[in-house]
Parts: structure tokens; C-alpha cells; sequence
């Protein structure tokens, strides 16, 4: 009955020190870049991350961010992706520690959908 006990209890500690979001929440941080023609370089917040296809993880969660995908001959396209708050994060309010561990580890916020996938086309050259 003891170590029953002793499990429940930490089974309930474990719950209460993690956030929802980071146990239920989606944590994908990673951008699929892909362009018409191949080969586009790929730069996250202006850091080169490497040609398309490819895919970046983004580790600032909490601003914007802008993909930019340029071609020789070709203007350069920016894609800026915004994080929005995850609804499951409501549930801290029942586990407040979780709270503060969904805001430190970014997880309180996640990446639309719409915003996964990058494809560009660049026009044909004349």
C-alpha cells in the first residue's frame, strides 16, 4: 500500500511541475522550403540555413520570424511566420507550475498550420 502510495504521490508531483501544452501541446518547430526551380537558398532571420528543399527549425518562438528564400536573378521572397498560443495551455490554470514551464520552454505557443510549409515559384526565365 506504501509504495502504491509513493507512486500516486509523484505521479502527481510530475503532472503538477509539467505544462499541458509541453505534454499535449504541439511542439513541431520545424518549416518545410521548397521552391520551382530547386536549389533556392534559405535563410531564417537572416542566418543562411541551406538550399531547397529543406526544412528549419525555428527556436524563437515568442517573435516573429521571416524565411527568406532567394534565387539568382530573382527578387527575394520573405515569408514572415507568427506563433500563436496553444488552447491546451488553458489547462494550467488547474497545474500553475505547468504554466511557468509552458513559458520557459516555448511551448505555450505553436506554429499554424498554414505556416509549415513554404513553397515558392519563381517565375521562368525570359
Amino acid at each position: 500500500m506504501n509504495k502504491a502510495l509513493n507512486i500516486l504521490i509523484a505521479t502527481g508531483i510530475f503532472l503538477s511541475l509539467s505544462g499541458c501544452a509541453s505534454i499535449f501541446g504541439d511542439k513541431n518547430r520545424q518549416v518545410s522550403v521548397n521552391s520551382k526551380p530547386q536549389g533556392a537558398k534559405v535563410y531564417l532571420n537572416n542566418q543562411y540555413m541551406g538550399v531547397t528543399p529543406t526544412n528549419v527549425t525555428l527556436n524563437n518562438i515568442w517573435s516573429t520570424n521571416t524565411v527568406q528564400v532567394k534565387m539568382p536573378n530573382y527578387e527575394p521572397v520573405n515569408t514572415n511566420i507568427d506563433s500563436s498560443f496553444q488552447p491546451v495551455g488553458i489547462l494550467n490554470i488547474f497545474f500553475w507550475p505547468g504554466f511557468i514551464v509552458d513559458a520557459v520552454s516555448g511551448n505555450m505557443m505553436k506554429i499554424p498550420s498554414e505556416s509549415k510549409n513554404i513553397n515558392v515559384t519563381f517565375p521562368y526565365k525570359a
